[in-house]
């Protein structure tokens, strides 16, 4: 009984331990949040689609020296290994002349070896092989002018990633926000009805429960976007799921917009389609060239050595005997080769030319097009710049009509019913400018990709963190705890809650609002405005 006892005791302590050291496992490592400049150089670091264009651009280059190599090491190796009978005599005598079966005279090895190659020195075949080298140049750098396409590309979908990613924090912190309202607005008019302190209509209640299953739809496609804008960034960087970027809000890039003109010429000098149809034309005009030197015949100066040995067979000395299979010798000699096929080659120059010609009409279309696409994204930075520039006005007048209102009712000469729609044409035109800057960032990253540029113009503003100023003539701000902290006092103040506090203009009596610091307001606490985490 002893022993079964202590070997209970040593297995609730062993349990126990167990529990604790699940207790005070190690909390998981916070997520490393990047920068818009460090989730680009993680993606041209790690991306397979820039990997697969360095390893297209190292596979062109080992093809042009293959083009280098290949005219003067190119060897012909022949051989042959096998048994062969006896074979005894000369060319006039013979003691297995008749009656010769081999399998019983038997059998020895036989083998032989041959090597040639020839070395081109005629002028014109020097001139193809230089053609050749060209051809395989313009190769090399139409795919390092792919690989510039492809990492400009890439530097915008991360760009559009990034913004998408403020974008949605950003928007579904404002929704959280007027949800936050909604369900204050709510609370006060079922606090009016269950207090009896006042006439409240169905409908009111009908409209608050409509507007806020609008505001939470709204916020579900937002979250939606958040994750696909996530996990997008995350797979161009490489990173894992504990990667995030900082908690900084959105803010529009200062930029003048140049016009047109300069643009167009500059797309016209860096783009690199552009160089890419430029190689492709010099690897057309190369085969031009090559293919015109095939009517004339290849010179080349020729070398050979061969060795024969078969131990069964008698050796030959006379020079005029033939079939001799032990030998062994080297020479060299002047060598032509052609493929004699003039009429063939009379075409086959012809649908090079053809082949040139749609090259450089395709070149025409392409520059068409990178103009108009140049023209397409210009016109929508513009108009984006613009729209930018309406809304932030829209809501700045808006912050500063709704501080006005509020300031009328901490006065004592303005009603809290006229707060509300200011604070909805409010909280509307900041959600309007949130959109209008996630498209000027993102027109202004394209621009700057249709141009051929690495960076984009311009930096993002540096006073956006607080969305709008108030003016001169007011005596302060209103912020976002002040806002809930009035809903909330006016909820208290129709439930029969005596607050009361002198009025600062009139030194008059009147309901205040409590100190929004003392405790969380619509028991949302504080939020970060791209992440949502609780600060």
């Amino acid at each position: 009984m002893g022993r079964l006892a202590a070997l209970a005791l040593g297995g609730v302590a062993v349990g126990v331990l167990g529990v604790l050291a699940v207790g005070h496992a190690d909390p998981p490592p916070a997520a490393r949040r990047l920068t818009l400049a460090e989730c680009i150089r993680l993606a041209e670091r790690r991306y397979p689609g820039v990997a697969a264009q360095r390893h297209k651009i190292a596979a062109s280059r080992e093809q042009l020296n293959e083009a280098w190599a290949a005219p003067f090491a190119n060897f012909n190796v022949t051989g042959a290994a096998s048994i062969a009978p006896y074979a005894r005599g000369n060319p006039t005598f013979s003691p297995d002349a008749f009656a010769q079966n081999p399998f019983e005279t038997g059998f020895e090895p036989f083998a032989r070896l041959s090597i040639e190659t020839a070395i081109p020195v005629s002028p014109w075949t020097w001139w193809r092989l230089g053609r050749v080298r060209d051809a395989a140049r313009a190769g090399v750098r139409a795919n390092e002018h792919e690989a510039e396409r492809v990492r400009l590309e890439l530097r915008t979908n991360v760009r559009r990633s990034f913004f998408s990613l403020q974008l949605a924090r950003d928007s579904k912190y404002l929704l959280d926000q007027g949800v936050g309202y909604l369900d204050t607005a709510e609370r006060q008019l079922t606090q009016m009805r269950d207090g009896d302190a006042g006439a409240t209509s169905v409908n009111d209640m009908r409209q608050l429960r409509s507007n806020r299953a609008e505001a939470l739809a709204r916020r579900e496609d937002i979250v939606s976007g958040e994750v696909v804008a996530l996990t997008t960034l995350r797979l161009l960087t490489g990173e894992g799921e504990e990667t995030d970027i900082v908690d900084e809000p959105l803010c529009p890039y200062e930029t003048a917009i140049h016009p047109l003109t300069h643009y167009l010429q500059v797309a016209r000098l860096h783009r690199p389609e552009v160089q890419m149809i430029e190689a492709g034309l010099a690897a057309r005009r190369a085969a031009v060239s090559i293919q015109w030197g095939a009517y004339l015949p290849d010179l080349a100066l020729g070398l050979q050595a061969a060795w024969s040995s078969a131990p069964s067979i008698s050796d030959q000395v006379n020079p005029f005997a033939g079939g001799n299979q032990n030998f062994g010798f080297w020479g060299a000699a002047l060598v032509l080769r052609w493929n004699a096929d003039p009429l063939a080659n009379f075409f086959r120059v012809r649908r090079l030319r053809e082949e040139l010609a749609m090259t450089e009409a395709q070149q025409r279309l392409a520059l068409g097009g990178i103009a108009l696409e140049v023209t397409e994204v210009h016109a929508r930075a513009t108009a984006a710049k613009g729209r930018e520039r309406l809304w932030g006005d829209a809501e700045r007048e808006n912050y500063e009509w709704f501080t006005s209102v509020f300031q009328e009712y901490q006065a004592g000469t303005g009603e809290v019913s006229a707060i509300i729609i200011p604070l909805r044409q409010y909280l509307q035109s900041r959600g309007s400018h949130l959109q209008a800057v996630s498209d000027l960032n993102t027109a202004l990253a394209q621009l700057a990709q249709v141009t051929g540029r690495e960076a984009m113009e311009g930096t993002p503003a540096e006073a956006c963190a607080r969305p709008a100023t108030v003016a001169d003539d007011t005596d302060a701000g209103v912020s976002d705890e002040e806002i809930e902290a009035l809903l909330r006092a006016t909820a208290e103040e129709d439930a029969g809650v005596d607050v009361v506090a002198s009025d600062v203009a009139t030194g008059g009596r009147r309901d205040a609002v409590p100190d929004h610091a003392a405790r969380p307001v619509n028991a949302m606490p504080a939020r970060a405005r791209t992440t949502g985490e609780t600060r």
